[in-house]
């Protein structure tokens, strides 16, 4: 039979439990409150319908909760323990009356005369000089002026209500902290000063005579001070503060000082109204001061027993309390000293500073940071506050004390984690909040979770504060999205390492970009060029408003190519980048429109507010005319450039069909489309790359070993038109396949794309595989350019020891490579010294410099002070090292002490580190990390352009800058942004002189016409004899013996001019020769020769010019670092609603523009 009750009442439909509602009386919640007491109907009505039977409840149940708290116990917790503020408040009111109290006491002792005071008729005090004549010796004396005091009616009823108020809160407290131990707490220190301060002048009230008796009132400072004690604590309760347990402590110290102070002067004060002299309050603050302070002057001294008895037991007091106290304060201080403090709430208010939070404080890191973000004149009012859970190293604590950031930089330990440790950087007041990833963690992915995790505490805290956010894997940025600002390291080091390949020096290039210099770093070095990089290094990324700006606000109205033209001869500034509604492009092309609602980008030495533009009156009025004149021709010119322009668009239609027509051969089966695998969670491929109609098969893609599709197992065994880019990898990480967007991005022709070998230490996994088999001439193998273990040899104690994977690297094709691209080990961190993570790589590089000097290799390297080792080449002995000293600090004064390394110049070499800047300037340029975004292509805005080279030509050479810069504007409306300069290296005097065979005589048919065999073709050697000499004159014998002779000095003639010739090679002819020889074993030399392309510039060093001058002259071997417009991807087209809308007919400042040209011209 199935029971159940109703819980609604079936007529009226009400429940049955009314709402909560709050008694502030009893601070609880009650249910219908009407009734005081529980009222419950137990008779039930019970209905049957013979299946089942129902209950159903009374009408109306009422609750009372909470009763407890009703009664007189529990309302005086709560008023005087539970609740906070009432606790606070009435800590408070007894706080003031125990100071009142003292107060009273001192005013009382103030008043008091000794030549006319009786002490009520209690003593006799008729003093008729200074001496007391009732003191004989300090143990013979008058004890009644101790026992009585003068007290006046007024100060006597104050004093008394205070008393009786002070033991009430005393006794209800008592019984409010009751837990069983009474006679603990009435034993207490506490309670037994209370006794004796108010017991006494509660008893004055029923005895008049009693009024005048001495009560220690002063004593009450003790209990002042743990009333403080317990304000502080319930003052952090009721304002949910937590203060630094140092502050607590000092006060406490302070405290107890002042009570050990006051006690002393008053007790000695008025012990010593029975002694010889008389001594006032203030004679007795002197005594109390030079006693403590151990001067002891002498001039005033107890003269009774008990004020000596007094001071000594005063001063075991304070011996045996003062040491304590202060040894806790030493240690929070030293505490506090590793820990940083606290950054106040009133700073935070009228300062304002950034936040940095990261696991390990390095020294490098944070030098680059403030170095960086100090840049700025805007920045030197900000303070920058350290968080971090490790303590300073010793390095990094000294170079904070330095002066000029003692003042500006604040360290605090603590974990971004703790709410605590957040409100002690005030956080939620600070301008920006910047979160570092350590890259010397040995898990880099715990590395990014530690970064996620601060990252969504910081946000959690502090919502509205701008967050930049630095990770290392690709995959962690789905993660931190709600991040204002975040730079992934692996994204950006694998596409600049890849770009490296065909775009020289891009690295070198980004980072001086991103990059705060004044351009003055190398003017007091000897070297040309180092004062030209030096200078060119000043130039940055700067934005402007088109109508607001003084540069570009000229050329409103006009083409964006013809700005940038122009403005780059006019201004210095190359105009390179605009935003419109909320895209950036970078060289929108020639039909773009410049508006006066544009944001432009450019680039130069020094922004448009530190620049002033003088302006010529007779060039005014030469525009003024001009705009009148181009009126009349604006019809004409408009038509011209119509029919002009279509006939371009034909012209480039037809040329882009021709060269598919004639690269299909070589691509066969390739589409441009987006990657249709992404090898991460997260990631979205931003621009087409040339794609594969159908995945290529796992096993064609390994270069090593044959398959039934392919039997070839090198690289030189394909024959391919173009040499191959090798990279070198230690695992196939995912963001490895950034490296491959740049290599097949759909603006490069298909006939100029290189076969790319993938040289891995491990396995790659197929998930890697699976996503990148799907571009065309990728390949991978197995090796390392190191050596691996499997290929080393063992030395004598059975250890496998490493050497040069020549083998590994004839295979991947390295003698016809187009280039190397060896990227950082991510085991490195494992090394027993910090700075020999590199020395693996750099072994390694140097090895393939000396083997493959013509083959260009750009490496990556985990700390940047190393890539000084990058080639390296001794210094000669020649040089002065004084000098050499100097010129070495000159090139580290300036903020990158790597800047003037030839490694860094030319851009072969990279170290993640230089994309800190990205994140530092991205506080103050917002927008730089989405346009060098754009730059690289990692990010595609609709009409934007891509970065490539131009090599200059014969006929260019010796052309200024800018013609050649509206050359190439004209042609195809590119913009150039700087020269990528090849230098030959001076010869140094102590080079020796070569010699080669030319300079050497040798007899070779003489070597030649000797075998090498043991055996002697005597019947020929006979015949020539006879027929030179008489056969009569001499014997058979004779002939033999001159023949042998002859033979003999001669070959070892021949021999010993061969081996002079053989010990007088130079290295890189042994090197070659021992090459060709291991190509002969692996039979590879019918393919290539590692001696096949020389390069002539082996001696020379290369260098960027960023921004150069208008007139600078361009030399044989230079590249220029261009911006192509958007191309136009065949079968498809490329439309752009903003820019459609701004093809109309040019305005008079665009024709104003072609006749300046064509004059000057």
């Amino acid at each position: 039979m199935a029971v159940r009750k109703g819980n609604k009442v079936s007529e009226g439909g009400e429940n049955y439990m009314k709402s909560p509602r709050k008694d502030s009386a009893r601070n609880g919640l009650i249910l219908n409150s009407t009734m005081d007491s529980l009222q419950i109907n137990k008779h039930y009505s019970q209905s049957c319908d013979g299946s089942s039977c129902t209950l159903t409840a009374p009408k109306r149940m009422q609750l009372k909760l909470f009763v407890n708290e009703s009664t007189f116990s529990e309302r005086v917790r709560f008023y005087f323990i539970k609740n906070q503020t009432a606790s606070l408040r009435i800590r408070s009111f007894i706080f003031v009356l125990k100071l009142l109290t003292v107060a009273l006491y001192l005013l009382r002792t103030a008043m008091d005369d000794p030549f006319t005071t009786t002490c009520c008729g209690m003593c006799q005090r008729n003093f008729t000089s200074d001496v007391n004549p009732a003191w004989v010796t300090q143990y013979t004396f008058s004890w009644q002026p101790i026992w009585w005091v003068e007290r006046h009616v007024v100060i006597w009823i104050v004093q008394v209500l205070l008393a009786f108020i002070s033991l009430m809160y005393k006794v209800i407290h008592t019984y409010a902290n009751y837990k069983g131990n009474l006679s603990q707490q009435l034993l207490s220190f506490e309670w037994f000063i209370e006794v004796c301060c108010s017991l006494p002048f509660i008893a004055t009230i029923f005895w008049r005579p009693l009024r005048c008796l001495f009560v220690p009132a002063f004593l009450n400072i003790w209990l002042a001070k743990a009333g403080l004690e317990n304000m502080m604590n319930d003052l952090h309760r009721a304002a949910h503060k937590q203060q630094s347990a140092m502050f607590n402590q000092v006060c406490t110290l302070i405290a107890t000082l002042l009570c050990l102070f006051i006690t002393c002067i008053c007790g000695v004060q008025h012990l010593e109204r029975a002694g010889r002299l008389h001594m006032d309050p203030f004679d007795a603050f002197w005594f109390v001061v030079v006693t403590f302070s151990t001067v002891g002057y002498g001039d005033i001294t107890p003269t009774i027993w008990p004020s000596k008895l007094l001071v000594i037991i005063i001063i075991i007091v304070a011996l045996g309390i003062i040491p304590g106290q202060v040894e806790q304060i030493s240690f929070l201080w030293s505490e506090r000293q590793k820990q940083g403090g606290e950054y106040s709430r009133q700073r935070a208010k009228t300062e304002k500073h950034v936040v940095v939070c990261a696991t390990v404080l390095r020294m490098d890191i944070i030098l680059d940071f403030l170095n960086e973000f100090y840049a700025h004149p805007t920045l030197q009012n900000f303070y920058v506050v350290l968080l971090s859970p490790s303590e300073l190293d010793g390095p990094l604590k000294s170079f904070l004390q330095v002066p000029i950031w003692a003042e500006r930089v604040i360290y605090i330990q603590g974990s971004v984690l703790r709410e605590l440790d957040l409100v002690r950087v005030k956080v939620d007041a600070a301008e920006a909040c910047f979160i570092l990833t350590s890259r010397q963690e040995r898990d880099r992915v715990a590395a990014d979770e530690k970064t996620i995790l601060r990252a969504m505490a910081v946000k959690d805290f502090a919502p509205r504060c701008p967050l930049y956010v630095q990770i290392l894997k690709p995959e962690s940025k789905i993660h931190v999205q709600f991040a204002d600002r975040v730079i992934c390291d692996d994204e950006l080091k694998h596409v600049l390492l890849a770009m490296n390949s065909f775009i020289p020096g891009i690295s070198t290039l980004l980072t001086l970009l991103a990059h705060t210099s004044k351009g003055q770093e190398g003017n007091n070095l000897k070297s040309s060029w180092k004062r030209d990089f030096g200078r060119s290094a000043g130039n940055e990324i700067y934005s402007v408003v088109a109508k607001e700006s003084k540069f570009f606000g000229y050329y409103l109205g006009c083409k964006f190519s013809h700005a940038a033209l122009h403005a780059q001869s006019k201004c210095g500034a190359t105009l390179f980048a605009v935003e419109r509604s909320g895209e950036i492009r970078i060289n929108p092309g020639n039909e773009f429109i410049i508006d006066p609602e544009d944001i432009l980008f450019y680039i130069c030495l020094t922004g448009e507010e530190d620049a002033i533009i003088v302006d010529d009156v007779n060039n005014v009025m030469e525009r003024r005319q001009s705009c009148v004149r181009a009126e009349i021709v604006k019809s004409t010119v408009t038509e011209r450039r119509e029919s002009r322009d279509e006939g371009s668009l034909k012209r480039n239609r037809q040329t882009l069909i021709n060269e598919d027509q004639q690269t299909s051969t070589t691509m066969q089966g390739t589409l441009i489309d987006f990657p249709p695998v992404s090898p991460y969670v997260g990631h979205n491929t931003p621009i087409m790359c040339h794609v594969l109609e159908e995945k290529a098969k796992l096993c064609c893609m390994r270069l090593d070993r044959p398959c039934e599709h392919c039997r070839h197992t090198s690289a030189l065994q394909y024959k391919w038109p173009r040499p191959p880019i090798i990279i070198s990898a230690e695992f196939s990480t995912q963001s490895l396949f950034n490296a491959l967007i740049p290599l097949r991005a759909h603006h490069r022709p298909r006939d100029s794309l290189h076969p790319v070998v993938l040289l891995m230490e491990h396995s790659p996994e197929n998930m890697f595989l699976n996503a990148v088999r799907c571009f065309p001439m990728v390949y991978y193998m197995l090796g390392d350019l190191a050596g691996n273990v499997e290929n080393g040899t063992r030395n004598v104690r059975g250890r496998r020891r490493r050497k040069f994977s020549l083998d590994a690297m004839l295979h991947a094709g390295v003698t016809e490579a187009h280039s190397v691209i060896i990227i950082d080990r991510e085991t490195s961190v494992f090394a027993d010294e910090e700075y020999m993570a590199d020395s693996r790589q750099l072994v390694a590089t140097q090895t393939l410099f000396r083997l493959f000097p013509d083959i260009p290799a750009c490496l990556e390297l985990t700390h940047a002070s190393n890539m000084r080792f990058m080639h390296f080449q001794a210094p000669e002995s020649c040089v002065d090292a004084h000098e050499y000293r100097k010129e070495r600090e000159r090139e580290k004064s300036c903020s990158l002490p790597y800047l003037f390394r030839e490694a860094f110049a030319s851009g072969k070499v990279f170290s993640s580190s230089m994309l800190d800047t990205i994140l530092y300037q991205s506080f103050i340029k917002d927008y730089l990390p989405t346009l060098l975004r754009i730059l690289l292509g990692i990010q595609y805005t609709s009409g934007s352009g891509h970065l490539d080279t131009h090599d200059v030509t014969d006929d260019e050479v010796g052309h200024t800058y800018h013609d050649v810069f509206r050359s190439l504007c004209k042609k195809n409306g590119a913009i150039v942004l700087g020269i990528y300069r090849r230098v030959e290296r001076q010869a140094s005097p102590l080079h020796k002189k070569l010699i080669t065979e030319d300079e050497i005589s040798i007899d070779t048919d003489s070597v030649n016409k000797f075998p090498r065999g043991h055996g002697l073709d005597e019947e020929a050697d006979v015949e020539f004899v006879a027929k030179t000499r008489r056969p009569s004159t001499m014997s058979l014998a004779y002939v033999k013996r001159s023949l042998i002779s002859r033979r003999s000095t001669q070959k070892r003639r021949n021999m010993r001019k061969l081996h002079e010739l053989h010990c007088l090679k130079t290295e890189r002819e042994q090197f070659d020769d021992m090459i060709q020889n291991r190509m002969k074993e692996l039979e590879l030399d019918h393919l290539g020769s590692p001696s096949k392309r020389r390069n002539e510039k082996q001696d020379s060093h290369s260098y960027i010019l960023l921004n150069p001058l208008s007139d600078t002259k361009l030399q044989k071997g230079d590249s220029l670092y261009i911006i192509n417009p958007e191309t136009p991807i065949p079968g498809s087209r490329s439309t752009s609603s903003n820019s459609t809308a701004h093809v109309s007919e040019p305005r008079h400042s665009d024709v104003m523009i072609d006749r300046e040209t064509n004059e000057n011209g």
